[in-house]
């Protein structure tokens, strides 16, 4: 059985579709699925990115594009266990709270805390 992403009416109602390019729509929904049923920013592994068919150019564009418009917030977290060599990798977390706001409009006060 697959995996479903469930998005906002608001998406559409408040003109996200024609605000965002199609690249940085397909990385949200991708980064929504990765999130799926998680309370915290999540670590995307590199074969998972691969699974979603990006290319690191058109991954790092639409990442960027959805910072700028304040859907997404990415933190750095270290992988790898104590007996490992950690490395800090990029996490993600989706704003949900964003779909509700209008294309411009300032991120509301309820956003997810990222320490």
């Amino acid at each position: 059985m697959g995996r479903y992403v469930g998005i906002p009416i608001e998406f559409w109602r408040n003109g996200w579709i024609i605000a965002l390019s199609p690249t940085s729509i397909a990385l949200l929904f991708a980064l929504l699925e990765s999130q799926g049923g998680y309370s915290e920013p999540r670590y995307v592994p590199k074969q998972r990115r691969s699974e979603y068919g990006f290319s690191h150019n058109t991954w790092t564009e639409a990442r960027k594009e959805l910072e700028e418009h304040k859907f997404l917030t990415v933190s750095r977290t270290p992988q790898g266990s104590d007996f490992d060599y950690q490395r800090l990798r990029n996490s993600y977390w989706i704003e949900q709270s964003r779909f509700m706001d209008k294309p411009g409009s300032p991120l509301r006060s309820h956003e997810h805390g990222t320490d």
